[in-house]
């Protein structure tokens, strides 16, 4: 009797193992491991993308890992060279991509894909409040961070300024915590981001000292959405920040995607997609701006939607419109 109990849980423990093994293992035909393009360490991209390694590695089966990159273009340029296998990346300059303007310079960036949507960034400043600077104006002649190289912030601000007549004494361009260092330091006198919210910078400098928060007035929200499509107006909400517990901030929003490259595979797609879904919580433990994470916000995508990402959204009964089929 004891001899047949052993060999039974013997059987039961080798098709648990088989069973482990299965899920441990990628399909064939994907990818065996894959790496996520995200943004300078400390910001947004970087802890989302954490949190989308993990939904990758615990719940799809593929072993995941994070990339510092230098943000949205230069992942928009990863992915499309297939070098990553995922990208996180603003509208902005995906479009830009898409249509070969802007920072492309007459390249076209058409091989990327939308799988989802991830967030809205809110275009917003801060400074410390001994300095008196107080709104976008204020910003002429002093010595601002707008990120490294190729992030949105570093792209779109200096168009910005252009557009609402600022003329900053100095822009820097670096990491977000070198960057906060560098205030900490009184190097700077103010950084402009485009970001989810809560901004993990901003909330680490107001834990030292005061802080004045602002964004665009509704005048020069009014003149960049005219001039550019892909943004949109937004509101920060009150209390997002402890500068502005009392007051909405007004300001020009952007939406962030997940791309991949078109030749990813339908099924492995459909499956990321699905995944993600079914298991929002796992991004939302890594950054409550993933909250935005709903199927409806994918038809805000400026260029067309992955083949496996399409059959998810048709079986949720989604109206996809046609500028997003791909093609």
């Amino acid at each position: 009797m004891k001899t047949r109990l052993l060999a039974l849980a013997l059987v039961c423990l080798g098709m648990l193992t088989l069973i482990e093994s299965a899920v441990a293992q990628p399909k064939a035909g994907w990818p065996k491991g894959a790496t996520i393009g995200t943004s300078g360490i400390g910001g947004v991209y970087f802890v989302w993308g954490g949190g989308f390694a993990k939904l990758l590695n615990d719940k799809v089966g593929i072993p995941a890992s994070v990339e510092v990159t230098a943000g949205p273009v230069a992942n928009v340029k990863l992915v499309a060279g297939k070098q990553l296998e995922f990208g996180l990346a603003t509208s902005a300059p995906i479009y830009e991509g898409w249509i070969g303007q802007g920072w492309a310079n007459g390249e076209k960036y058409q091989s990327l894909r939308v799988i989802f949507p991830m967030f809205t960034s809110y275009a917003h400043a801060y400074a410390p409040k001994k300095t008196g600077i107080k709104e976008v104006k204020d910003l002429g002649g002093k010595t601002v961070g707008v990120g490294a190289v190729g992030t949105t912030p570093a792209v779109y601000w200096p168009i910005v300024f252009d557009m609402v007549g600022v003329k900053t004494g100095r822009m820097v361009n670096a990491g977000w915590s070198d960057l906060t260092s560098q205030m900490k330091d009184g190097m700077i006198d103010a950084v402009a981001t485009i970001s989810g919210l809560p901004w993990g910078s901003l909330t680490e400098m107001e834990v030292m000292q005061e802080m004045n928060v602002f964004a665009l007035s509704k005048e020069q929200m009014e003149q960049c959405v005219a001039k550019y499509p892909y943004l949109s107006p937004g509101v920060i909400p009150k209390g997002t920040y402890k500068a502005n517990k009392d007051v909405d901030l007004p300001t020009v929003t952007v939406w962030n995607f997940m791309v991949v490259h078109q030749d990813a595979p339908d099924d492995f797609v459909y499956e990321v997609v699905k995944k993600t879904y079914e298991n929002v919580d796992i991004l939302i433990a890594a950054h409550k701006s993933a909250k935005e994470v709903q199927a409806e916000a994918v038809v805000n995508s400026p260029i067309p939607l992955h083949p496996g990402a399409l059959k998810y959204y048709r079986e949720k009964g989604l109206s996809i419109p046609e500028k997003l089929m791909p093609k």
